[in-house]
């Protein structure tokens, strides 16, 4: 059974200059629980909430003035029911306590349900109000920012409305060599356009490079969104990073949308067709 959420508190741990884990207390129903969450499921977490913000975004005029009041109202109540988070908490939390897995249900209309694994298999459901959301994401934000670790809320904030699927060097014979990226079902439920971009750029011999990515996203090709994640990639990905800083001609096509499938020949094909299709205009 899932408990509600009434409060949270938060803080980090860390080893030296080191992001170990956020420390988020819980308040539920009828019982605190202390959770220890690594950079990776954390991201997870901000994936989750970045969708339910966009389904947010969706809603008609009059429907975001009443979810505006009940913003206030649940904000409120839970300014009036953060837990205590102390030190002593923090160096007694055992592993049983570490997150190592999310998984959203995003089937009801007003609330986020979580599935959350802790290290040695147990799992807990928590349910978030949308109305909770952006107190969530404030002060999970604001205790990472406290500790000084600006650059992690900068990386996990840029990874959040696109995922990457492949990203391949592009030779000039036309050969790519590619890396694949894995993302459970979820995740890949969440986006609903396939896109293939293709960068060019000269190196600094005057030689013309050229690299490719396939992404999922919520974006059109031909939106400012989409150039702006194409450059976000850039420090994802260590095939594409050699490009940050340089001058690129940046493609974008869509290869799908919807939340089907798209099979990694007909990824593969699209990139090597773009490429060529890019490169006489270069």
């Amino acid at each position: 059974m899932s408990s509600i959420l009434t409060g949270i508190n938060t803080g980090v741990i860390r080893h030296g200059e080191q992001f170990t884990a956020l420390a988020l207390k819980i308040n539920q129903q009828h019982e605190q629980q202390l959770l220890l969450i690594p950079a990776l499921p954390l991201r997870d977490i901000f994936i989750c909430f970045e969708y339910r913000l966009h389904l947010q975004s969706l809603r008609s005029a009059k429907d975001k003035v009443a979810f505006k009041k009940r913003q206030e109202n649940a904000t409120a109540a839970m300014h009036k029911n953060i837990p205590s988070l102390t030190q002593s908490e923090l160096l007694e939390a055992g592993v049983h306590q570490h997150v190592t897995q999310i998984e959203p249900n995003n089937k009801r209309k007003n609330e986020l349900q979580l599935s959350i694994t802790l290290q040695g298999g147990n799992t807990l459901s928590l349910l978030i109000e949308d109305a909770q959301i952006a107190l969530f994401v404030s002060a999970i934000s604001h205790a990472i920012n406290n500790a000084g670790m600006q650059p992690l809320s900068l990386r996990l904030s840029s990874l959040l409305d696109f995922l990457p699927l492949y990203d391949a060097t592009i030779k000039n014979s036309g050969e790519l060599e590619y890396d694949a990226y894995q993302h459970p079902a979820w995740k890949l439920a969440l986006f609903s356009e396939t896109l293939a971009l293709v960068y060019h750029a000269t190196d600094e011999h005057g030689e013309q490079q050229a690299y490719g990515a396939v992404v999922k996203t919520r974006h059109r090709s031909e939106m400012n969104e989409t150039q702006a994640i194409a450059q976000r990639l850039l420090a994802f990905s260590p095939r594409l990073k050699k490009l940050e800083g340089r001058k690129c001609q940046i493609s974008v096509f869509t290869l799908a949308s919807g939340t089907e499938h798209v099979p990694r020949e007909n990824c593969l094909r699209a990139l090597h067709a773009l490429w060529q299709k890019s490169a006489k205009s270069t």
